[in-house]
């Protein structure tokens, strides 16, 4: 009976963690609530002032790795939303990361040469008030070393954010054959890796006076032009 009850409290430990595993991210910035219901990894906060506000997503990069000697791929897609907090606006964004690709075409000394090759795509849609939207993509085909990239828009004013964050790579490789003279087939390991490194978003933001700050104000600007003019009529009747 104790036994059992331990396997049962195993089973129960083990489908709890999976369901937090599953469990979305949801991270309280200053300016803004940032949402992930698609992460199975949770995104980390990375640096917060109030001004800039720097997300790694985790579980993208997780998602975004693929290393075969044969044919293989992954992709991702995750809708991230941003709600600004009161006395906020969302004033731009800049997302960065890296393509880290591997090429190694196995070589056969007088036969069928091997082959290695990969692809990969990452594209950024985002979209808010008064029907905001951009749209940002970039691919990279047969990469062996780095490529950075960045995508990035400003100049708006947003109290809420959705993106649609979208990857996908595939690699191929196939391996070196030869056959030597006493007969015996050989074959040699092709490799194609593709990696996408530090993928980061950093939110740009503003504070915004608050109603009862504008009434202020305008109170203060008119006290001052009335002053101004009731010292103009006092000066014009002393002259």
């Amino acid at each position: 009976m104790k036994l059992f009850t331990l396997q049962m409290g195993a089973v129960g430990l083990a489908f709890a963690c999976a369901n937090a595993a599953a469990a979305p991210t949801v991270i309280e910035a200053q300016a803004f609530t940032f949402s992930n219901p698609d992460s199975s990894v949770a995104d980390v906060l990375v640096s917060d002032t109030g001004a800039a506000t720097t997300i790694r997503f985790s579980d993208f990069a997780n998602s975004m790795a693929v290393s075969s000697n044969d044919a293989d791929g992954n992709g991702y897609s995750g809708d991230l939303s941003f709600a600004a907090r009161s006395g906020y606006v969302i004033t731009g964004y800049s997302f960065s990361a890296t393509f880290v690709g591997t090429l190694d075409a196995a070589t056969a000394p007088g036969g069928q040469a091997g082959s290695a090759s990969n692809r990969g795509a990452v594209s950024l849609f985002a979209n808010g008030d008064d029907n905001w939207s951009t749209n940002s993509n970039r691919q990279v085909n047969l990469l062996n070393g780095n490529d950075t990239f960045v995508f990035s828009s400003g100049n708006v004013a947003l109290t809420h954010m959705t993106m649609s964050l979208n990857g996908s790579m595939t690699v191929f490789a196939m391996p070196a054959t030869w056959t030597t003279p006493d007969g015996v087939l050989h074959s040699q390991d092709s490799l194609a890796g593709l990696t996408l490194l530090n993928p980061a978003l950093t939110v740009y933001t503003s504070a915004v006076p608050e109603p009862e700050t504008y009434a202020m104000l305008a109170l203060g600007l008119a006290v001052i032009g009335l002053t101004r003019r009731t010292r103009r009529r006092l000066q014009d009747a002393v002259a």
